[in-house]
């Protein structure tokens, strides 16, 4: 019996490894597949991600530019990657490769200081004043602060720039500030208020004139009156 027993538990044996190479076989494949599904789920949530910053990205700019459009040129805007709201209410932070970075803000007390900045204080320089609008820049030290004011909305925009490296007047050619909607707009808008101001001029030195035609008249009656009196 015992002579027997041997072969069967051989036999048992030899059977028994085929089913255990096999659920070897099976653990690897669903570990494999378990790391594949793992990945492929990584890979997926990354690229979610990337699509989700990169359109919060392009909401940003686009509120910047429906808030702030009028302080600088289409150029500006389209180069900017990235606007997010700053830590002062009402302001945005906005960056890109070619142009730099901006801060944007709604203020009207900030456009009135910052006009009165730019147009009084010595180390300011004044570019364009078209009354609505004010291109320029002024000085803290090495650093330059280059100021766009839009009066009428209370918007303003700055940049900062090193006066080693790039003269602040070049700088504002170089981004195009002086096609801002602002001043563009601004411009257009002074030959007419030039006509009417020289209108009003012409129409008050007639009337100056008429004044003094009618005083050279009373002047001349009373001068025969007084001829008529004498004879």
């Amino acid at each position: 019996m015992k002579t027997l027993a041997r072969p069967l538990i051989a036999l048992a044996m030899t059977a028994a490894l085929p089913l255990a190479a096999c659920a070897n076989t099976n653990e690897d494949a669903t570990e494999q597949s378990s790391t594949s599904e793992t990945s492929s789920q990584a890979t997926s949530t990354a690229a979610s991600s990337t699509e989700s910053t990169e359109e919060k990205e392009k909401e940003g700019v686009a509120e910047a530019k429906e808030a702030f459009g009028s302080l600088a040129p289409e150029s500006v805007f389209e180069d900017f990657e990235s606007c997010e709201p700053a830590g002062v209410k009402n302001a945005m932070d906005c960056s890109g490769p070619n142009v730099g970075q901006f801060q944007f803000s709604r203020s009207e007390s900030k456009a009135a200081s910052m006009t009165q900045l730019l147009t009084e204080l010595r180390s300011a320089r004044v570019v364009k004043d078209t009354g609505r609008a004010v291109v320029g820049w002024n000085t803290l030290g090495s650093t330059a602060v280059i100021t766009v004011v839009d009066n009428e909305e209370g918007t303003v925009l700055q940049q900062m720039t090193s006066t080693d490296q790039k003269d602040p007047e070049e700088r504002i050619e170089e981004l195009n500030l002086l096609q801002a909607p602002a001043v563009v707009e601004s411009e257009k808008e002074q030959p007419s208020s030039s006509a009417a101001s020289s209108s009003a001029a012409v129409e008050s030195e007639e009337a100056d004139a008429s004044d003094q035609n009618d005083a050279d008249d009373q002047n001349d009656g009373a001068d025969q009156n007084d001829t008529a009196s004498d004879s």
